[in-house]
């Protein structure tokens, strides 16, 4: 259910990649995080064909729930083209067993994540529950995968039709959408199984009938095709009792048809011009590959992180350091079941000459496929890859998920180490092989060009009602946390998580983007930005080759009262990483070269701001809630951006960044003692700064009651974001206004999304939410995107359901019994890593609040009742104060907006700025 489209052709095509991870030689990496590497798991085959893969970890009270059915785009007969995708829809309709939207008993258990996606090769769904609703969930699946089909209505069906058709429209409003399908016209010959997308065209769509819909279900649905998967707190025993008790009497359904292999052959070099909504020229290049299951579909991947896969790969060194023509550079693999893709994409800079860019191209090919890479960037993408496995054991989701798609995809759960062990083993010569193997012959080339325009643009399952859901039994407890101070000032916090080799560091200081008052518009978004751009040692081409050799990635990032700088490492590797973060945040250089370039892209940024209207739905809305002076509403005009110098960031940096303003926080395999040791080694003898007080924060200035229109023309949807300003946080209401904020905008069930997505089919979705900042009023926005002939209709809905909110139909009691245990049972399933320990405690420190304050939520939350969230919600929505901004096609809607008459209308442009 997810967003299909992407802008460019190697997004698109690599959207389901994953990226696996490898290994190094044994002497370059820990023994101990070798050892942990290893994924346990048992499988076992019902009767009916239904395949299931089991891996226990008790550490966590949840399980990962999936289910994937071999059945994809590819299967797809001519005429019934997004049929997958459509059915993934449907499947979360009601069944004959089961009234309802399929969410609601999830979400009143506590589970989180539950979704379905839809590739080429294989259609998925998946939740996350809470132990004691593994019984609900495997009711849910096996009941809508044998017995979803007689309840598919012409109604069902025509509403699904319409959210998947605005699912398609919302996807087309981005610049370069039209560059997937004519890829896939070109690049594959007709009836290969891959010539058409995924979501399909609007005349299948159109033309898809009940009697369709329900053969594809018959057909496709059967448990034959299906593979289950279970990770996390349960053992193979009750598995094998709770699966066979559930799925044993679902149909076993045809068996898809195999589909071999097919690797599409270009005879001759195609090339394809193509004109949009875009602001720079942009080329990419595609060649076809053996499956994804091949050797050298995996090796190709080194191809592609070596080749241009960032700083120090020949193709970006050359195109966006040395020869300053392109703005960003990259190549991917789509691995697939058919045939994979390898990708190359290239952002050219404004009068970067195309032709020009095409010979280097040529020429770093030719030369790649002489010399091959380095052994030194293997080795490191060695270390990269080994770090990100261990990062995927974090969580049952991210484990189940890994151990389903190597079954799904290779009939291996576990296909992820052959690909170690292809990888580890390959150096320089077999990647320079296997480059001129594949790429060293014709492709297909789309250069997407700016378009003229003169303006910006069945059982022995009880299924007479749902499974009871066992007792709740989680518990979030923070781990053990230590503090100490340095004599420079610097705070330092440090919690215990001894499961993995791995250290999560966040260095936060107080000031931000605020500040830039003091400074000119940018300057500290600049100044955290630009760390790993150079420093005193390193340049920036050799602080990113230090940080690929080590295994770090350092990155720092500005907020409007809060900034800061993050890494990760391995445990045994904190060492050098903390040498390295020193280095960037105490001695940065802010080459004037980078930030040349930095400001030399600022015209395409603005003119794609410009050419795409739509973009600026929260730019104007801030401005029209907060007023044009308020820092919160103020929108940075292109002359503003050049202002930025270098001279200015260094003194930001001299004077906002330094120990007595930072709280220095880790998280992982690490003691007080070792960090402490750490950071006096290497931040002890930093010198105190002067910071500038952060300027208050006053009250919108904005216009109440007014109707902001913002012209998008040829717009197929209009952006609605709507709302007013409230009061400033209250930890003591802050339980009650969650469960306020839930029945009204948050998540699928809330009434928002019902009535526009799921009722009237006008959005693809729907919500709102109020900001929470630690100071200052906030503001509270009901937004998304409707189509465009829905626009005012949808106003008024949104409106209605506002004031009903507060006035004729408040939040029931049934409602917020709803949230209220989705919410609480929800909360132990996003503590399963580092950084969500992380972030807790960062924002605990942010709002002065303890630490462990998140071991209460659940007993605050429980405590809840009705009369309070109907006061808070009667206090804090005002129906007859709301601020509109709409960005649409306002030769089709604006007539329509003004007869609403919801208050003083105003037509803007881009920058806020009052045209009429």
């Amino acid at each position: 259910m997810k967003n299909f489209n992407k802008t460019v052709v190697s997004a698109l095509l690599s959207g389901m990649l994953w990226l696996p991870s490898a290994v190094v030689p044994a002497s370059e990496i820990p023994q101990h995080a070798l050892a942990k590497i290893n994924i346990e798991y048992q499988t076992f085959t019902l009767p009916n064909g239904l395949t299931t893969i089991v891996h226990t970890d008790h550490s966590v009270p949840n399980i990962y729930v999936g289910v994937w059915y071999k059945v994809g785009s590819k299967n797809e007969p001519e005429g019934k083209t997004g049929f997958a995708h459509l059915f993934e829809h449907l499947m979360f309709q009601e069944t004959i067993h089961r009234d309802g939207e399929y969410f609601l008993p999830f979400d009143k258990a506590g589970a989180v994540g539950m979704n379905g996606t839809t590739s080429q090769d294989r259609t998925n769904y998946y939740e996350t529950v809470p132990s004691n609703a593994i019984d609900l969930a495997l009711w849910m699946e096996s009941d809508r995968m044998g017995y979803l089909g007689p309840s598919i209505t012409q109604a069902l069906l025509d509403e699904q039709r319409a959210v998947v058709q605005n699912e398609k429209r919302q996807g087309q409003l981005r610049p370069g959408a039209k560059i997937y399908e004519r890829f896939l016209a070109n690049f594959y010959p007709k009836g290969h199984p891959y010539d058409h997308t995924t979501i399909g065209s609007m005349k299948d769509l159109n033309n898809a009938s009940l009697d369709d819909v329900k053969q594809w279900f018959k057909d496709a649905y059967g448990a034959t095709n299906a593979v289950l998967v279970l990770s996390g707190d349960i053992d193979l025993a009750t598995a094998k009792e709770k699966v066979a008790h559930y799925f044993s009497d679902v149909p076993a359904g045809k068996p898809m048809d195999k589909i071999d292999q097919w690797i599409p052959t270009l005879k001759h070099i195609k090339r394809d011009i193509i004109y949009d909504k875009v602001a720079n020229v942009s080329l990419s290049r595609v060649w076809p590959l053996p499956n994804g299951s091949d050797k050298d579909t995996t090796l190709m991947e080194l191809v592609s992180r070596t080749l241009a896969g960032g700083k120090n790969t020949p193709l970006y060194d050359v195109l966006v350091d040395e020869k300053q023509l392109a703005v960003s550079v990259s190549a991917n693999v789509s691995a697939n079941d058919v045939n994979s893709t390898f990708s190359l994409d290239v952002t050219l800079k404004p009068n970067a000459n195309a032709e020009e860019v095409e010979r280097i191209i040529d020429q770093t090919l030719q030369k790649f496929f002489k010399q091959g890479p380095e052994e030194e960037q293997l080795a490191a993408i060695n270390l990269g890859g080994e770090i990100s496995l261990l990062r995927s054991m974090e969580s049952n989701e991210a484990i189940g998920s890994q151990l389903i798609r190597g079954m799904v995809h290779h009939d291996d759960p576990l296909f992820v180490n052959k690909k170690r062990q292809w990888i580890s083993s390959a150096d320089s010569d077999d990647v320079r092989k296997v480059a001129k193997k594949w790429l060293d012959k014709p492709y297909y080339e789309a250069r997407l060009l700016p378009e003229p325009s003169t303006q910006p643009m069945q059982a022995q399952v009880d299924r007479s009602k749902l499974p009871q859901v066992g007792e709740f039994n989680g518990k979030i407890t923070m781990p053990p946390i230590h503090q100490a101070v340095l004599d420079n000032g610097m705070k330092l916090v440090v919690a215990e998580r001894h499961n993995l080799p791995l250290v999560d560091v966040s260095m936060q200081f107080t000031t931000g983007s605020l500040a830039d008052k003091f400074y000119a518009p940018g300057t500290a978004s600049q100044a955290f930005g630009m760390l790993t751009m150079g420093s005193d040692k390193y340049d920036m081409g050799e602080l990113a080759k230090k940080m690929d050799s080590i295994g770090v990635g350092i990155n720092g990032s500005a907020g409007s009262q809060g900034s800061g700088v993050s890494w990760s490492s391995l445990s045994s590797n904190m060492d050098d990483a903390f040498a390295l973060a020193a280095e960037v945040i105490r001695h940065p250089t802010y080459p004037q070269s980078e930030l040349n370039k930095l400001i030399d892209n600022l015209d395409s940024s603005y003119d794609n701001y410009e050419l795409e209207p739509l973009r600026s739905a929260t730019d104007v809305y801030g401005k029209a809630i907060w007023g044009g002076q308020h820092p919160f509403g103020h929108i940075v005009t292109r002359e503003e951006a050049k202002k930025v110098n270098r001279a200015t960031i260094e003194k930001f940096h001299d004077s906002e960044i330094g120990p007595n303003n930072a709280t220095l926080y880790l998280v992982g395999d690490v003691t007080l003692a070792q960090a402490t040791k750490l950071a006096n080694k290497y931040f002890g003898s930093w010198h105190q700064v002067k910071p500038t007080p952060l300027p208050a924060i006053t009250a919108p200035q904005g216009d109440v009651g007014k109707v902001i229109l913002v012209d998008a023309p040829g717009a197929v949807q209009s952006s609605i974001s709507v709302g007013h300003a409230v009061a400033p946080f209250d930890k003591d209401k802050a339980a009650t206004q969650m469960l306020m904020d839930a029945a009204l905008g948050q998540g699928f069930n809330s009434r928002l999304n019902m009535n526009l997505r799921e009722q009237k089919g006008w959005a693809y979705g729907f919500g709102a939410n109020i900001s929470n900042v630690p100071v200052g009023d906030r503001v509270f926005t009901a937004s998304g995107t409707v189509q465009t002939d829905k626009t005012a209709a949808a106003m008024s809905e949104i409106k209605r359901e506002i004031r009903e909110y507060v006035s004729t139909k408040p939040q029931t009691e049934a409602e917020l019994e709803r949230d209220k245990a989705a919410t609480v049972h929800s909360i132990p399933q996003g503590f399963t890593n580092n950084g969500a320990f992380m972030k807790t405690m960062i924002n605990a420190d942010l709002y002065h609040l303890p630490y462990t304050r998140i071991e209460g939520a659940a007993e605050r939350l429980s405590k809840v009742i009705l009369a309070q969230t109907r006061a808070l919600a009667q206090a804090t929505y005002k129906p007859d104060a709301l601020t509109w901004v709409i960005v649409g096609d306002l030769s089709k809607i604006e007539k329509d907006v003004r007869a609403l008459k919801l208050g003083p209308v105003e037509v803007w442009d881009v920058y806020g700025n009052k045209l009429r």
